[in-house]
Order: structure tokens, then C-alpha cells, then sequence
């Protein structure tokens, strides 16, 4: 049995309590069998001011930090509608596309990164909807979808079978110009697209790829099991 990633990491465990003392002296590290969590008080910061205040829990997957923490508002506050971001059946925020994170930040994310990027621009735009104004952020689509939003900007296409190509092409270790090209052209990668290749290799690292690609194919199973669900479901 793969143990936790706390037990095989348990300087990075470490950390995490040690910056939460200082930075979040509100939210405490809870370890339960098999899982850690963080909760509390999450502040919205602006200049040194907690200008509102959030009660969270932080769930820290097994395979923390190839997975992401999930967060989630325990108060009641928000409702646990997609409309405010919130997954009705688990109550987990949708802060973003995971994807969006991961090529953005480029490497293993950092738990304080997670907490000063998303995680605050999410319940600041929690307490801008409260307040009557419009959600202050651009949103992906849910689900597949908005993977497949994120990989449609970096290949420059939208057509699945491509997408799921190119990130097959990243996925693997090196760059072979023999490979036939990610793009359909029916082209060797050495007489189409190996410059662009390159360049989305040193921004897209094979380990985000291959998440990515296992991503997709959770998605796309869960999606399936919904609509089985669904037609199933007796009519009112």
C-alpha cells in the first residue's frame, strides 16, 4: 500500500504548519486516518486589513502534491450552487481549472501560492457576489470542458482528437522528429511542428501532460456515469 504523502514527506508537512503559524495563525493542520486537513478562519487581506473573514476546510488529497488540496466554505454561507463556484454534491470550490494553475505556475505548486492566488480571489469574489456586484473573474467552463478551454489556447485548436495528441506528445520524454506530427498534418514532427513543440515543452512539463491526459479520462468516465445516471433517473 502507496503510503501518504505526509509520511513520506514529512518536512513538507512541516512547513506547511510552520508558515500556517505565522502567516494564518487562524487555520490549524488536523490529521485524521489517512488524511490532513486545514482548518479555521481564512482571511480576505487587503493592505494588512482582513477585510472579511471565511470558515474553511482544506483537504489535502493521498497524493498531495501531485493532486490539489480541495477547499471547502463550512459555515453555510455560500450555497452550494455552480453559479457561486461550488460543486453541489461535495461542497469543494471550484477555484479553477486545475490545468490553468499548473502550466501557469510551471513545477510542483507551493500550499501558500494555492492560498494567496486562487483560494483568496475566490472568496474575495464570494464577498463581491454578496455585495451585489458581478463575479470579478473570467471563468472556465466545468469539468472536460474547461480542460479542454486551456489546452485550446496553448495548441492553438479545439478539436479534441488534437488536443489529446499534442498533450500525448508532451507527455513522453524528448522530442523525437520521427514522431508523426501532434497537429494531423500527416508531417513528420522535423518538417512541421518541432520549434512550436519545443517551446510548449519548456512551458508544459511532461509531468503536468500526463496528469492532464489522466484528468481527461476521469472526466470524461464521470461525465458518462452522469448521463447513464440521468437517463435512469425516474421522470417527475
Amino acid at each position: 500500500m502507496t503510503k501518504p504523502w505526509f509520511e513520506t514527506r514529512p518536512k513538507l508537512l512541516g512547513r506547511i504548519r510552520d508558515g500556517l503559524r505565522v502567516r494564518f495563525p487562524d487555520l490549524q493542520v488536523v490529521q485524521e486516518v489517512g488524511l490532513v486537513y486545514v482548518r479555521g478562519s481564512f482571511p480576505i487581506v487587503h493592505d494588512d486589513i482582513a477585510l472579511d473573514r471565511y470558515q474553511i476546510e482544506i483537504e489535502f488529497p493521498p497524493d498531495y502534491p501531485k493532486s490539489l488540496p480541495k477547499v471547502r466554505e463550512t459555515a453555510g454561507r455560500i450555497p452550494r450552487v455552480l453559479d457561486r463556484h461550488v460543486i453541489p454534491s461535495t461542497g469543494d470550490a471550484c477555484l479553477f481549472v486545475e490545468e490553468d494553475w499548473l502550466v501557469t505556475v510551471g513545477r510542483e505548486p507551493d500550499f501558500f501560492e494555492l492560498l494567496d492566488g486562487p483560494v483568496r480571489n475566490f472568496f474575495i469574489g464570494q464577498s463581491l457576489v454578496e455585495a451585489g456586484k458581478p463575479w470579478p473573474f473570467g471563468a472556465r467552463s466545468h469539468g472536460k470542458k474547461g480542460v479542454m478551454e486551456v489546452y485550446a489556447e496553448w495548441f492553438g485548436t479545439e478539436d479534441e482528437p488534437t488536443i489529446r495528441r499534442y498533450l500525448d506528445c508532451l507527455s513522453r520524454e524528448g522530442l523525437k522528429g520521427h514522431w508523426d506530427c501532434p497537429c494531423g498534418s500527416g508531417r513528420r514532427v522535423r518538417a512541421c511542428h518541432a520549434e512550436p513543440l519545443r517551446g510548449l515543452r519548456e512551458r508544459i512539463p511532461t509531468w503536468a501532460a500526463r496528469q492532464a491526459i489522466e484528468r481527461l479520462k476521469y472526466l470524461a468516465g464521470l461525465e458518462e456515469r452522469q448521463a447513464a445516471h440521468a437517463k435512469e433517473a425516474p421522470r417527475a
